[in-house]
């Protein structure tokens, strides 16, 4: 039966794709409720898979329920999401539809919502005249009463746009001001306004810097050398520690994410928690093993500090949750995760990503280190801070345990299938291989960068890429191949979507015993295996790890949002999912 409430309790979380299996099952059990079907669609629509969910919107009947008006809402938004990422006439063509939509939603049941939506899409539209003077009339409208809390900020945040819309800057930031003030903590809420404040000040050409203090804490990766039991960092009240809080204090940072070993790290860890701030904790090998190679070795003092850190993270993630066999390059995969965190968290906050490090201004000549953890950071061109060090060369790190060597490499990958295909008659299955997936095989053939690796058993696709970006590429290609079929016209059902999940990780290259054809298997192939079947139809999923690098050098590209978790089938953990769209 369909739980209303548990679905808008999960959508508030941000868990879209567990509301959407659950109303997704309601409906295919037979559920024919309005509420159903608003709820599935809309998860749609926050997944990614906007055209997808404009489809079920009128499969669903969403698109007559003109007496509603979450429905109404919904249609308007949908447009409004096709709009802003179209270019050129489709781009207008869609924002007039919006408008359209939105003025209904007005007419039919008040409001500032309708009013001030309708204001901006006409300045998407291109009539910025037309735009002031449907904010001017927006701001007539008189506020209901008694509001408080997060519905009193949204009443005011959203006269702060019509502010803007009309021309006065001064007055939005008065309003942004007051706005905040109902809900300081909304970090969700105050980042929804930001975002569509920066997209208008991209429609008008105006200076973003004015929302500067309305965002919320600096989101910040820290990064820094092991310290032994004679380096200054060894005691709490060190001048290291000094030095941290002060640039903590000075950067505004409100999120860390970073390891736990032994030295600078652990003294960023204790400084964060001090200032109030969140610790979140990405380890690159599994605990145990991680303290017998990074804590313990330099003393109990560094064991009992990393112990009462980690009671007190808000978060914990392993880029492995194997033992350290000595292989260094999951130390840098460890800080990639990491940076990639920071960077998402900031994104979702539209906020700030920068870095910190505790750095002796020596190259590591290794595969991972705090001068790899910079270059690796330098090249997304964001900002970052050094804390410069005198420290005593830590012991060397146990050599690697004897075998046969490591054959491992970086690696993107895309699981890909059709929904649906096992549904198909047979006679429909020659149509399915010759058209549908013969299409997909034409987008992967236009690739700029092709796939190293491919492999295909009935719908289903493994493709694997050397470049995040291009894993990234080739998942849109293949969606946007999929939507140019009319699947109707073919004979096929025209529910049949493609669901792609992504993952970037260390895998290992092989040869297949059986078949002597080139293999790429490891924990990270299973990874991105996991997570497709949790991936709404219509859309990419990717993981936190792809979504991070490709936040982190490629937000001009495509765009990354957490749309929930995956479901943790045959014992596989739940892991977080990140919608895969191109950017605005």
């Amino acid at each position: 039966m369909f739980d209303e409430d548990e679905i808008a309790a999960l959508i508030q979380r941000g868990e879209i794709l567990a509301a959407y299996d659950l109303a997704r099952a309601a409906l295919e059990a037979g559920e024919t409720s309005r509420e159903a079907a608003y709820a599935a669609v809309l998860c749609l629509a926050r997944s990614g898979a906007v055209d997808f969910a404009r489809a079920e919107y009128v499969r669903l009947g969403l698109d007559r329920a003109e007496d509603d008006s979450d429905a109404v809402a919904l249609g308007a938004r949908l447009l409004k999401d096709v709009a802003l990422s179209a270019r050129g006439p489709r781009r207008a063509a869609f924002a007039k539809a919006s408008i359209r939509r939105y003025e209904r939603l007005f007419q039919q049941f008040g409001g500032l919502y309708g009013a001030i939506n309708a204001a901006t899409m006409t300045l998407v539209a291109g009539d910025p005249a037309g735009a002031r003077a449907r904010a001017a009339a927006a701001l007539e409208i008189p506020p209901p009463p008694g509001l408080t809390g997060q519905a009193a900020y949204y009443e005011a945040a959203s006269r702060a746009e019509a502010r803007f819309l009309t021309g006065d800057l001064d007055g939005a930031r008065r309003t942004m001001a007051s706005a905040l003030a109902h809900a300081p903590d909304a970090y969700a809420a105050h980042a929804s306004t930001l975002r569509q404040l920066d997209m208008l000040c991209r429609e008008t050409g105006v200076d973003p810097a004015w929302l500067a203090p309305f965002r919320p804490p600096v989101c910040a990766h820290f990064t820094g050398h092991i310290l032994g039991p004679a380096d200054d960092g060894a005691r709490p009240d060190c001048a290291l520690r000094r030095q941290i809080d002060q640039l903590l204090k000075d950067q505004g940072v409100g999120f860390g994410y970073g390891s736990l070993a032994a030295g600078a790290d652990i003294v960023f860890a204790e400084a964060l928690l001090a200032a109030g701030a969140e610790l979140h904790v990405v380890l690159p090998v599994s605990r145990a093993s991680f303290v017998e190679i990074s804590v313990a070795p330099f003393g109990v003092e560094w064991l009992e500090r990393f112990e009462r850190c980690m009671a007190r993270a808000a978060t914990l993630r392993h880029a492995s949750q194997d033992p350290y066999r000595g292989d260094e390059q999951v130390f840098a995969y460890s800080s990639q995760v990491a940076m990639g965190c920071a960077v998402l968290r900031a994104q979702t906050l539209s906020t700030e990503a920068i870095q910190l490090a505790v750095w002796d201004g020596h190259e590591t000549g290794g595969p991972a280190g705090v001068s790899y953890d910079l270059a690796y950071w330098a090249r997304s061109g964001r900002r970052r801070a050094v804390v410069p060090i005198d420290r005593v060369p830590p012991p060397r790190q146990p050599p690697a345990r004897p075998g046969e060597p490591v054959r491992r490499a970086m690696k993107a990958m895309l699981f890909a299938d059709v929904q649906g295909f096992g549904a198909l008659r047979d006679d429909q299955i020659p149509a399915f291989i010759e058209i549908v997936m013969g299409r997909m095989a034409k987008a992967v053939e236009g690739l700029a960068a092709r796939p190293t690796h491919v492999e295909t058993w009935g719908d289903g696709l493994f493709l694997v890429f050397d470049q995040p970006i291009d894993a990234a590429l080739a998942a849109l290609a293949l969606l946007e191949a999929h939507k140019a079929l009319d699947l109707k016209s073919l004979g096929l059902p025209r529910s049949l979507g493609v669901r792609i999940a992504g993952h970037y990780g260390p895998v290992h290259l092989r040869t297949h015993p059986l078949t002597h054809a080139p293999a790429v298997i490891g924990a990270h192939v299973v990874v991105a295996a996991r997570l497709e079947p949790d991936v709404a139809p219509g859309s990419a999923g990717v993981s936190e790890a792809l979504a991070g690098a490709l936040a982190t050098f490629h937000g001009d590209s495509v765009a990354c949002g957490y749309v929930g978790r995956t479901q943790g089938r045959k014992g596989f953990p739940a892991t977080p999912i990140f919608s895969l769209t191109r950017a605005p």
